[in-house]
């Protein structure tokens, strides 16, 4: 394969937002050196910061399509798949009591009461 069958590759990419998760401790740690300390090693630590973020969008930079792999011209959009049905049966709806025809609800049993207690002695 000859370098005219490639395209060029970008020299960056975009920045992984993980990263910072590395780089804004270390730049803290750099304001913070940096009031407190000495001014050269805190931006000696911002400049650590910035190659992370650096090597970052270098590592993360997009892969050129080689030419032979790339289609002469668009291709139609495949057909969408037929639809499907749910993935498991929707559940029943719970048993009831049959209702009266006046409407009232549901017909419930008498609620039995207890007497008085017995009489003591």
């Amino acid at each position: 394969m000859s370098p005219r069958d490639e395209t060029r590759r970008p020299k960056f990419g975009r920045i992984d937002p993980f990263c910072l998760l590395a780089v804004l401790p270390v730049l803290l740690v750099a304001g913070i050196l940096g009031a407190l300390v000495h001014i050269a090693l805190g931006i000696g630590f911002a400049v650590f910061a910035g190659l992370i973020l650096l090597f970052d969008s270098w590592v993360n930079r997009p892969r050129p399509v080689p030419r032979s792999d790339r289609p002469a011209r668009p291709a139609r959009p495949a057909a969408p798949p037929p639809p499907r049905g749910p993935a498991r049966a929707p559940a029943r709806a719970p048993a009831r009591a049959p209702r009266p025809q006046d409407g009232r609800g549901p017909a419930r049993a008498p609620v039995r009461r207890a007497g008085p207690p017995p009489a003591g002695r």
